[in-house]
C-alpha cells in the first residue's frame, strides 16, 4: 500500500524500517494491543471481527486521502514486524500530530529504549521533512517511567503534566505531554553574515578538516563569493542546521547525473556521539525531491566514526578508490 500524502512510503535505519501499515500485521497489532491495554486507550480486549473491521473501514480509506486524520506504519527488523504506530489525530491546519508507537510485548523488557528511539528517529523525518509538520506531541499515561527519558533523549521536552487525568485500577493518574520540534533547515544563500562566518569557522576546524576529501582551509572571502554563486546553481544546494538556535552542522548535495546528487556533511562537536546528527539529517532526506533517486558519499576509509554512521543510515559500500570508500543511499 501506499499514501497518496506521502512522497516518499519507506524509511530505514540500518536493520529497520517504516513502511505503510500492513494488512497482514493486523493480528499481530491486535495481539500486543490486547497485551498493552492498560497504557492504552482501549476500553476493552479486541477481538479478530473488531480488527478485521477497523482495517476494512478505517485504514483502507486513510491512503488514498490527501489528509488523513491519521499515517500509520508497521515497524520492521529485517523485514518482520515487531511494531506499529504512527502519527495520530494530525491538524493539518495547525500542523500538529500525536505520536503512537506499540512495539512486540516480548522485546520491552530487554529492547524498550532501542526500539522507540530507532522509531522517533525515522517517524521525525516523515513528520518534518516530508510531511512540514510543526510539532510533534506525546500524551502519555503516568505508568511507564522508562518513556520519558527515551523521549527526551530524542529531543521532546516535557510541556504539561495533566493532574489525576486518567482513572487506573481505582487510582487516578497523570498524563505526561512532551513535545518536539522541527531543526531549522536554512540555505546558505539566506544566512546572515555572522551566520555564514560560523558556518566557515566549523568548516576550518582542524578535527573537520582532517577527514575532508579537500582539507584545506577556505579563505573568508572565498567563502563568500562561493555563496554568491550558488544563487545562480540549480546542480547545487548547501543549508545550515539549527537547533533553538544553535548550529548543529551543514549539509549538502551536488548533482552527479539527473538521478544521484553527491551528499556532503559536517556535524559539528555538539551533534557528534549522540544520535543527533541522524536526527537532523532524517528531517532533511524526507524533503527531498522524488526525482533524486540516490545519494553519493565519499568516505575515508580510517574515519571509523563516519563509517559506521552511513552505514546505520543505510548507505551501502559502492567501491573503494585509493584512500576513500565510496558509499551509495538509494532513496527508492
Amino acid at each position: 500500500m501506499r499514501y497518496a500524502c506521502l512522497h516518499r512510503q519507506e524509511c530505514h535505519l540500518g536493520a529497520y524500517s517504516l513502511v505503510p501499515l500492513r494488512y497482514e500485521d493486523r493480528f499481530l497489532i491486535m495481539r500486543w494491543r490486547n497485551q498493552q491495554i492498560y497504557h492504552l486507550r482501549q476500553q476493552r480486549p479486541l477481538t479478530e471481527e473488531d480488527q478485521q473491521r477497523y482495517f476494512d473501514t478505517v485504514v483502507a480509506g486513510l491512503y488514498s486521502a490527501e489528509k488523513p486524520d491519521q499515517i500509520l506504519f508497521s515497524y520492521l527488523e529485517n523485514g518482520v514486524c515487531i511494531g506499529y504506530g504512527g502519527l495520530v489525530h494530525i491538524n493539518w491546519t495547525d500542523r500538529h500530530a500525536e505520536v503512537s508507537f506499540i512495539m512486540d510485548t516480548s522485546r520491552e523488557a530487554d529492547e524498550f529504549a532501542l526500539h522507540w528511539t530507532n522509531y522517533l528517529t525515522m517517524l521525525r523525518g516523515v513528520a518534518f521533512g516530508d510531511l512540514r509538520l510543526h510539532k510533534l506531541f506525546t500524551y502519555a499515561f503516568d505508568l511507564r517511567p522508562r518513556l520519558y527519558p527515551v523521549l527526551e533523549a530524542c529531543g521532546f521536552v516535557r510541556e504539561a503534566t495533566l493532574k489525576d487525568h486518567c482513572l487506573f485500577e481505582g487510582q487516578y493518574k497523570d498524563v505526561v505531554i512532551h513535545a518536539l520540534f522541527p531543526y531549522k533547515v536554512v540555505n546558505y544563500t539566506e544566512l546572515t553574515r555572522k551566520q555564514s562566518l560560523e558556518v566557515l569557522a566549523l568548516r576550518n576546524r582542524d578535527d573537520i578538516r582532517a577527514f575532508m576529501v579537500h582539507p584545506e582551509p577556505i579563505a573568508t572571502e572565498d567563502h563568500f563569493a562561493f555563496v554568491e554563486r550558488l544563487k545562480g546553481s540549480p546542480d547545487r544546494v548547501y543549508y545550515a542546521v539549527y537547533k533553538d538556535g544553535v548550529l548543529m552542522g551543514t549539509w549538502n548535495l551536488t548533482r552527479e547525473d539527473n538521478d544521484i546528487w553527491e551528499r556532503g556533511i559536517i556535524a559539528a562537536p555538539q551533534s557528534q556521539g549522540s544520535g543527533e546528527t541522524a536526527l537532523w539529517e532524517r528531517q532533511i532526506l524526507s524533503s527531498l525531491p522524488t526525482d533524486i533517486k540516490a545519494l553519493s558519499a565519499k568516505v575515508k576509509a580510517d574515519n571509523a566514526r563516519s563509517l559506521r554512521y552511513h552505514r546505520k543510515m543505510g548507505f551501502r559500500e559502492d567501491r573503494t578508490d585509493g584512500e576513500y570508500i565510496n558509499f551509495i543511499l538509494p532513496l527508492e
